[in-house]
Protein backbone atom coordinates (compact mmCIF):
# COMPACT_ATOMS: atom_id res chain seq x y z
CA UNK A 1 0.00 0.00 0.00
CA UNK A 2 1.40 3.53 -1.19
CA UNK A 3 2.29 5.33 2.00
CA UNK A 4 -0.10 7.96 3.01
CA UNK A 5 -2.81 6.59 0.56
CA UNK A 6 -6.63 6.68 2.27
CA UNK A 7 -7.83 3.68 2.66
CA UNK A 8 -11.74 3.37 2.81
CA UNK A 9 -12.92 -0.76 4.24
CA UNK A 10 -16.76 -0.71 3.84
CA UNK A 11 -19.33 -3.47 5.46
CA UNK A 12 -22.75 -4.05 5.35
CA UNK A 13 -23.73 -5.02 8.90
CA UNK A 14 -22.64 -2.51 12.17
CA UNK A 15 -21.43 -6.27 13.91
CA UNK A 16 -18.88 -6.66 11.20
CA UNK A 17 -18.03 -3.20 11.64
CA UNK A 18 -17.33 -3.14 15.66
CA UNK A 19 -15.14 -6.41 14.58
CA UNK A 20 -13.07 -4.65 12.41
CA UNK A 21 -12.79 -1.47 14.47
CA UNK A 22 -11.63 -3.79 17.23
CA UNK A 23 -8.97 -5.13 14.73
CA UNK A 24 -8.09 -1.64 13.13
CA UNK A 25 -7.26 1.13 15.26
CA UNK A 26 -5.48 2.80 12.27
CA UNK A 27 -4.58 3.34 9.20
CA UNK A 28 -7.93 2.83 7.46
CA UNK A 29 -11.20 4.82 7.50
CA UNK A 30 -13.97 2.12 8.50
CA UNK A 31 -17.83 2.76 7.39
CA UNK A 32 -21.26 1.08 6.94
CA UNK A 33 -21.90 1.43 2.81
CA UNK A 34 -24.83 2.67 3.25
CA UNK A 35 -23.72 6.06 5.56
CA UNK A 36 -20.65 6.25 3.27
CA UNK A 37 -23.00 6.59 0.26
CA UNK A 38 -24.76 9.60 1.93
CA UNK A 39 -21.78 11.34 2.83
CA UNK A 40 -19.90 10.99 -0.57
CA UNK A 41 -16.66 12.96 -0.14
CA UNK A 42 -16.88 14.77 2.77
CA UNK A 43 -13.84 13.04 3.65
CA UNK A 44 -11.45 13.67 0.85
CA UNK A 45 -9.89 11.28 -1.77
CA UNK A 46 -10.12 7.69 -1.36
CA UNK A 47 -7.13 5.55 -3.29
CA UNK A 48 -8.14 2.23 -1.93
CA UNK A 49 -11.43 0.50 -1.39
CA UNK A 50 -11.38 -2.73 1.01
CA UNK A 51 -14.69 -4.25 0.58
CA UNK A 52 -15.92 -7.31 3.17
CA UNK A 53 -18.46 -9.84 1.55
CA UNK A 54 -17.92 -8.79 -1.32
CA UNK A 55 -19.91 -10.73 -2.98
CA UNK A 56 -22.67 -8.13 -2.13
CA UNK A 57 -20.69 -5.77 -3.45
CA UNK A 58 -23.36 -5.78 -6.65
CA UNK A 59 -25.96 -3.82 -4.54
CA UNK A 60 -26.87 -0.26 -5.49
CA UNK A 61 -25.10 1.43 -2.44
CA UNK A 62 -21.84 -0.64 -3.34
CA UNK A 63 -21.69 0.60 -7.05
CA UNK A 64 -22.63 4.57 -6.25
CA UNK A 65 -19.62 4.73 -3.92
CA UNK A 66 -17.25 3.34 -6.22
CA UNK A 67 -18.29 5.10 -8.92
CA UNK A 68 -17.67 8.16 -7.07
CA UNK A 69 -14.42 7.10 -5.96
CA UNK A 70 -13.79 6.02 -9.53
CA UNK A 71 -9.65 6.52 -9.17
CA UNK A 72 -9.76 4.22 -6.07
CA UNK A 73 -8.27 0.94 -6.41
CA UNK A 74 -10.95 -1.73 -5.21
CA UNK A 75 -10.07 -4.81 -3.40
CA UNK A 76 -13.14 -7.42 -2.37
CA UNK A 77 -13.02 -10.33 0.53
CA UNK A 78 -15.19 -13.10 0.65
CA UNK A 79 -15.39 -16.71 1.02
CA UNK A 80 -18.45 -17.07 -1.36
CA UNK A 81 -17.57 -15.05 -4.88
CA UNK A 82 -21.39 -15.40 -6.31
CA UNK A 83 -24.35 -13.30 -6.28
CA UNK A 84 -27.23 -15.27 -5.05
CA UNK A 85 -29.14 -13.25 -8.39
CA UNK A 86 -26.32 -14.85 -10.79
CA UNK A 87 -25.25 -11.27 -12.28
CA UNK A 88 -21.62 -10.36 -12.50
CA UNK A 89 -19.44 -9.19 -9.63
CA UNK A 90 -18.46 -5.96 -12.36
CA UNK A 91 -16.61 -4.15 -9.79
CA UNK A 92 -13.66 -6.41 -10.19
CA UNK A 93 -11.58 -7.69 -12.69
CA UNK A 94 -9.38 -10.50 -11.17
CA UNK A 95 -10.31 -13.22 -9.41
CA UNK A 96 -7.58 -14.80 -6.81
CA UNK A 97 -8.74 -17.73 -4.88
CA UNK A 98 -7.18 -18.24 -1.61
CA UNK A 99 -6.18 -21.81 0.09
CA UNK A 100 -8.87 -24.57 -0.14
CA UNK A 101 -10.55 -25.18 3.39
CA UNK A 102 -9.12 -28.52 3.98
CA UNK A 103 -5.88 -27.27 3.82
CA UNK A 104 -6.66 -24.59 6.28
CA UNK A 105 -8.28 -27.24 8.74
CA UNK A 106 -4.86 -28.99 8.16
CA UNK A 107 -3.06 -25.65 9.19
CA UNK A 108 -5.18 -25.26 12.30
CA UNK A 109 -7.14 -21.89 10.84
CA UNK A 110 -10.54 -23.64 10.20
CA UNK A 111 -11.87 -26.33 13.17
CA UNK A 112 -11.99 -30.05 12.22
CA UNK A 113 -16.27 -30.90 11.98
CA UNK A 114 -18.73 -33.39 11.81
CA UNK A 115 -21.30 -33.43 9.53
CA UNK A 116 -24.76 -34.77 10.65
CA UNK A 117 -28.03 -34.99 8.55
CA UNK A 118 -30.86 -36.31 10.24
CA UNK A 119 -34.18 -36.54 8.25
CA UNK A 120 -37.13 -34.36 9.55
CA UNK A 121 -40.75 -34.55 7.63
CA UNK A 122 -40.14 -31.76 5.66
CA UNK A 123 -42.07 -31.57 2.05
CA UNK A 124 -40.83 -29.16 -0.03
CA UNK A 125 -42.50 -30.03 -3.27
CA UNK A 126 -45.35 -27.68 -2.87
CA UNK A 127 -42.52 -24.19 -2.03
CA UNK A 128 -42.33 -22.25 -5.38
CA UNK A 129 -38.66 -20.41 -6.29
CA UNK A 130 -37.40 -17.06 -6.79
CA UNK A 131 -34.06 -15.23 -7.38
CA UNK A 132 -32.96 -18.71 -7.51
CA UNK A 133 -34.14 -19.78 -3.49
CA UNK A 134 -37.21 -20.99 -1.92
CA UNK A 135 -40.15 -18.60 -1.41
CA UNK A 136 -39.61 -17.34 1.55
CA UNK A 137 -43.26 -17.05 2.78
CA UNK A 138 -43.86 -20.28 1.53
CA UNK A 139 -40.86 -21.97 3.12
CA UNK A 140 -41.97 -20.71 6.62
CA UNK A 141 -45.20 -22.42 6.47
CA UNK A 142 -43.15 -24.60 6.26
CA UNK A 143 -40.82 -24.98 8.67
CA UNK A 144 -43.00 -23.77 11.27
CA UNK A 145 -45.45 -26.69 10.93
CA UNK A 146 -45.00 -28.32 14.73
CA UNK A 147 -44.88 -31.75 13.56
CA UNK A 148 -41.17 -31.73 12.44
CA UNK A 149 -40.38 -29.79 16.17
CA UNK A 150 -39.76 -33.42 17.84
CA UNK A 151 -36.70 -34.23 15.99
CA UNK A 152 -35.19 -31.30 16.39
CA UNK A 153 -34.02 -31.05 20.17
CA UNK A 154 -33.57 -34.82 20.23
CA UNK A 155 -31.06 -34.62 17.08
CA UNK A 156 -29.13 -31.78 18.65
CA UNK A 157 -28.93 -33.84 22.13
CA UNK A 158 -27.71 -36.64 20.05
CA UNK A 159 -25.31 -35.14 17.96
CA UNK A 160 -24.42 -32.01 19.77
CA UNK A 161 -24.61 -32.55 23.35
CA UNK A 162 -24.25 -29.72 25.36
CA UNK A 163 -22.15 -27.72 22.34
CA UNK A 164 -23.40 -23.76 21.82
CA UNK A 165 -24.89 -23.76 18.83
CA UNK A 166 -26.12 -20.74 16.05
CA UNK A 167 -29.37 -22.02 14.81
CA UNK A 168 -30.37 -20.73 11.31
CA UNK A 169 -34.01 -20.17 10.74
CA UNK A 170 -36.17 -19.28 7.98
CA UNK A 171 -38.16 -15.89 9.26
CA UNK A 172 -38.29 -14.21 12.63
CA UNK A 173 -41.68 -16.32 13.44
CA UNK A 174 -39.43 -19.24 12.87
CA UNK A 175 -36.88 -18.38 15.09
CA UNK A 176 -39.02 -17.36 17.47
CA UNK A 177 -40.63 -20.32 17.64
CA UNK A 178 -36.44 -22.39 17.71
CA UNK A 179 -36.00 -20.16 20.68
CA UNK A 180 -39.18 -21.49 22.19
CA UNK A 181 -38.74 -25.10 21.76
CA UNK A 182 -35.48 -24.74 23.28
CA UNK A 183 -36.12 -23.31 26.51
CA UNK A 184 -39.24 -25.51 26.99
CA UNK A 185 -36.45 -28.06 27.19
CA UNK A 186 -34.46 -26.97 29.54
CA UNK A 187 -31.75 -25.89 26.68
CA UNK A 188 -31.38 -21.85 27.30
CA UNK A 189 -32.05 -20.20 24.07
CA UNK A 190 -31.89 -16.83 22.97
CA UNK A 191 -33.35 -15.11 19.71
CA UNK A 192 -31.92 -11.74 17.41
CA UNK A 193 -33.19 -10.37 14.50
CA UNK A 194 -32.98 -6.96 12.33
CA UNK A 195 -35.78 -5.99 14.49
CA UNK A 196 -33.68 -6.33 17.94
CA UNK A 197 -32.23 -3.12 18.87
CA UNK A 198 -28.40 -2.94 18.98
CA UNK A 199 -28.05 -2.96 22.97
CA UNK A 200 -30.30 -6.40 22.60
CA UNK A 201 -28.05 -8.11 20.05
CA UNK A 202 -24.80 -7.35 21.74
CA UNK A 203 -26.54 -8.40 24.60
CA UNK A 204 -27.25 -12.00 23.71
CA UNK A 205 -23.74 -11.78 22.03
CA UNK A 206 -22.09 -11.01 25.07
CA UNK A 207 -24.38 -13.74 26.89
CA UNK A 208 -24.10 -16.53 24.24
CA UNK A 209 -20.28 -16.60 24.03
CA UNK A 210 -20.45 -16.43 28.48
CA UNK A 211 -22.44 -19.49 28.64
CA UNK A 212 -25.51 -18.22 29.56
CA UNK A 213 -27.60 -19.45 26.33
CA UNK A 214 -26.04 -22.41 24.37
CA UNK A 215 -28.68 -21.55 21.55
CA UNK A 216 -28.51 -18.80 19.18
CA UNK A 217 -31.49 -18.62 17.10
CA UNK A 218 -31.24 -15.93 14.06
CA UNK A 219 -32.81 -15.21 10.68
CA UNK A 220 -29.84 -14.15 8.35
CA UNK A 221 -28.33 -12.03 10.71
CA UNK A 222 -25.19 -14.43 11.84
CA UNK A 223 -24.60 -15.67 8.00
CA UNK A 224 -21.51 -13.68 7.06
CA UNK A 225 -18.44 -12.82 8.67
CA UNK A 226 -18.97 -12.66 11.79
CA UNK A 227 -16.52 -14.45 14.21
CA UNK A 228 -18.06 -16.96 17.27
CA UNK A 229 -15.24 -18.47 18.18
CA UNK A 230 -16.95 -20.28 21.22
CA UNK A 231 -19.62 -21.25 18.51
CA UNK A 232 -18.75 -25.39 18.21
CA UNK A 233 -22.04 -26.28 16.12
CA UNK A 234 -24.56 -24.96 13.88
CA UNK A 235 -28.26 -25.97 13.19
CA UNK A 236 -28.93 -26.09 9.81
CA UNK A 237 -33.01 -25.16 9.79
CA UNK A 238 -33.51 -23.32 6.58
CA UNK A 239 -33.45 -24.95 3.61
CA UNK A 240 -32.28 -23.01 0.50
CA UNK A 241 -30.76 -23.45 -3.19
CA UNK A 242 -28.25 -20.91 -2.57
CA UNK A 243 -24.47 -22.20 -2.37
CA UNK A 244 -24.09 -18.74 -0.57
CA UNK A 245 -26.09 -18.72 1.75
CA UNK A 246 -25.51 -22.95 2.36
CA UNK A 247 -21.55 -22.10 3.18
CA UNK A 248 -21.71 -19.06 4.74
CA UNK A 249 -23.82 -20.28 7.61
CA UNK A 250 -22.69 -23.84 7.72
CA UNK A 251 -19.28 -22.36 8.55
CA UNK A 252 -20.16 -20.07 10.90
CA UNK A 253 -18.74 -22.31 13.59
CA UNK A 254 -15.40 -23.67 12.13
CA UNK A 255 -13.57 -20.70 14.07
CA UNK A 256 -10.68 -22.26 15.62
CA UNK A 257 -9.94 -22.91 18.86
CA UNK A 258 -7.80 -24.99 20.81
CA UNK A 259 -8.71 -28.86 20.85
CA UNK A 260 -11.98 -27.77 19.13
CA UNK A 261 -13.69 -30.14 16.83
CA UNK A 262 -17.28 -28.46 15.50
CA UNK A 263 -20.62 -29.99 14.58
CA UNK A 264 -22.90 -29.30 11.80
CA UNK A 265 -26.74 -30.61 11.75
CA UNK A 266 -28.11 -30.18 8.68
CA UNK A 267 -32.00 -30.75 9.75
CA UNK A 268 -32.92 -29.66 6.21
CA UNK A 269 -30.97 -31.79 3.83
CA UNK A 270 -29.02 -28.87 1.93
CA UNK A 271 -25.46 -31.03 2.09
CA UNK A 272 -27.14 -33.30 -0.31
CA UNK A 273 -27.72 -30.25 -2.72
CA UNK A 274 -24.61 -28.62 -2.27
CA UNK A 275 -21.93 -31.16 -1.06
CA UNK A 276 -20.22 -30.87 2.26
CA UNK A 277 -19.80 -27.16 3.57
CA UNK A 278 -16.07 -27.15 2.52
CA UNK A 279 -15.66 -28.43 -0.83
CA UNK A 280 -13.84 -26.57 -3.30
CA UNK A 281 -16.22 -24.76 -6.18
CA UNK A 282 -15.28 -23.18 -9.34
CA UNK A 283 -16.38 -20.00 -8.72
CA UNK A 284 -16.43 -17.00 -11.15
CA UNK A 285 -16.48 -13.31 -11.73
CA UNK A 286 -18.81 -13.30 -14.87
CA UNK A 287 -21.25 -16.58 -14.27
CA UNK A 288 -23.12 -17.87 -11.45
CA UNK A 289 -21.83 -20.90 -9.88
CA UNK A 290 -24.63 -23.84 -10.81
CA UNK A 291 -26.20 -26.02 -7.69
CA UNK A 292 -24.80 -29.44 -7.92
CA UNK A 293 -27.67 -31.47 -6.94
CA UNK A 294 -31.17 -28.91 -7.15
CA UNK A 295 -33.29 -32.35 -6.88
CA UNK A 296 -31.89 -32.64 -3.24
CA UNK A 297 -31.26 -36.20 -4.18
CA UNK A 298 -29.79 -38.37 -1.37
CA UNK A 299 -26.01 -40.04 -1.49
CA UNK A 300 -25.58 -38.05 -5.23
CA UNK A 301 -23.06 -35.35 -3.30
CA UNK A 302 -22.71 -37.27 0.09
CA UNK A 303 -23.63 -39.91 1.73
CA UNK A 304 -24.70 -40.28 5.19
CA UNK A 305 -22.84 -43.36 7.01
CA UNK A 306 -25.49 -45.99 8.68
CA UNK A 307 -22.96 -47.10 11.69
CA UNK A 308 -21.90 -43.44 12.52
CA UNK A 309 -24.66 -41.38 11.40
CA UNK A 310 -22.11 -38.52 9.98
CA UNK A 311 -21.83 -37.72 6.14
CA UNK A 312 -18.74 -37.91 4.02
CA UNK A 313 -18.46 -37.10 0.19
CA UNK A 314 -20.01 -39.77 -2.16
CA UNK A 315 -17.06 -39.44 -3.72
CA UNK A 316 -15.05 -41.49 -1.09
CA UNK A 317 -17.43 -44.51 -1.82
CA UNK A 318 -19.00 -46.84 -0.02
CA UNK A 319 -16.68 -47.36 2.81
CA UNK A 320 -17.03 -44.48 5.83
CA UNK A 321 -13.85 -42.46 6.10
CA UNK A 322 -14.74 -41.87 9.88
CA UNK A 323 -15.72 -45.81 11.08
CA UNK A 324 -14.71 -47.95 7.71
CA UNK A 325 -18.23 -49.08 7.93
CA UNK A 326 -19.04 -50.55 4.29
CA UNK A 327 -22.34 -49.13 3.48
CA UNK A 328 -23.15 -50.69 0.49
CA UNK A 329 -24.08 -49.57 -3.13
CA UNK A 330 -26.32 -46.17 -3.53
CA UNK A 331 -29.60 -45.72 -5.02
CA UNK A 332 -28.02 -44.72 -7.94
CA UNK A 333 -25.00 -47.55 -8.48
CA UNK A 334 -27.95 -50.26 -7.39
CA UNK A 335 -29.85 -48.78 -10.81
CA UNK A 336 -26.84 -48.61 -12.87
CA UNK A 337 -26.21 -52.14 -12.63
CA UNK A 338 -29.59 -53.21 -13.13
CA UNK A 339 -29.40 -51.10 -16.30
CA UNK A 340 -25.83 -53.01 -17.44
CA UNK A 341 -27.65 -56.25 -16.61
CA UNK A 342 -30.88 -55.51 -18.83
CA UNK A 343 -28.93 -54.42 -21.65
CA UNK A 344 -26.26 -57.10 -21.48
CA UNK A 345 -28.91 -59.70 -21.52
CA UNK A 346 -30.56 -57.75 -24.18
CA UNK A 347 -27.07 -58.05 -25.86
CA UNK A 348 -27.47 -61.39 -25.57
CA UNK A 349 -30.63 -62.47 -26.88
CA UNK A 350 -30.07 -60.03 -29.65
CA UNK A 351 -27.16 -62.27 -30.55
CA UNK A 352 -29.06 -65.68 -30.01
CA UNK A 353 -31.87 -64.26 -32.53
CA UNK A 354 -29.30 -64.02 -35.14
CA UNK A 355 -27.59 -67.32 -34.48
CA UNK A 356 -31.33 -68.82 -34.73
CA UNK A 357 -32.03 -67.07 -37.83
CA UNK A 358 -28.85 -68.23 -39.50
CA UNK A 359 -29.41 -71.45 -38.78
CA UNK A 360 -33.30 -71.82 -39.98
CA UNK A 361 -33.05 -73.24 -43.48
CA UNK A 362 -36.41 -73.46 -44.73
CA UNK A 363 -39.29 -71.10 -45.02
CA UNK A 364 -41.28 -72.76 -42.25
CA UNK A 365 -38.20 -72.36 -40.03
CA UNK A 366 -37.96 -68.30 -40.36
CA UNK A 367 -41.87 -68.09 -39.90
CA UNK A 368 -41.65 -70.27 -36.95
CA UNK A 369 -38.32 -67.51 -35.29
CA UNK A 370 -40.52 -64.65 -37.14
CA UNK A 371 -43.52 -65.50 -34.64
CA UNK A 372 -41.47 -66.41 -31.31
CA UNK A 373 -40.53 -62.48 -32.17
CA UNK A 374 -43.96 -61.53 -32.29
CA UNK A 375 -43.72 -59.88 -35.87
CA UNK A 376 -47.34 -59.28 -37.04
CA UNK A 377 -46.60 -61.19 -39.98
CA UNK A 378 -44.24 -63.40 -39.85
CA UNK A 379 -44.95 -65.24 -43.58
CA UNK A 380 -43.94 -61.91 -44.87
CA UNK A 381 -40.33 -61.18 -42.91
CA UNK A 382 -39.58 -64.93 -43.66
CA UNK A 383 -40.14 -64.75 -47.40
CA UNK A 384 -37.83 -61.27 -47.38
CA UNK A 385 -35.03 -63.26 -45.78
CA UNK A 386 -35.25 -66.07 -47.72
CA UNK A 387 -35.18 -64.02 -51.20
CA UNK A 388 -32.38 -62.13 -49.57
CA UNK A 389 -30.23 -65.18 -49.56
CA UNK A 390 -31.10 -66.61 -52.99
CA UNK A 391 -29.79 -63.03 -54.28
CA UNK A 392 -26.40 -63.72 -52.52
Amino acid sequence: MIKHSSVLILAHRNILLDQHRKLITEGARIESVFTEVNHLGEHGKVDLIIIDEAHLSGCESYQKVCSYYSTAKIVGFTATPSRLDGKPLNLFQQLIIGVSADELIRSGYVAPYDLYAPKLNIDLSGVSQSGGDFNNSELGEVMTDRKIYGDIVSNYLKYAGDRKAIAYCVNVKHALEMRDLFNANNIPAVEIDANSSVSDREKALRDFSSGKYRILCNCNLISEGITLPEADCCLLLRPTQSLTLYIQQSNRCLTPREGKRAVIIDYVGNCFTHGMPTDSHEWSLTSDVRTPNRSREPDVLVRICTNCYRAYPASVGRICPYCNHDNGKTKKEIEDDKKAELERITDIKKKDDRIRQGRAKSLEELIKVGKERGYRNPWAWANFVMNGRKRK
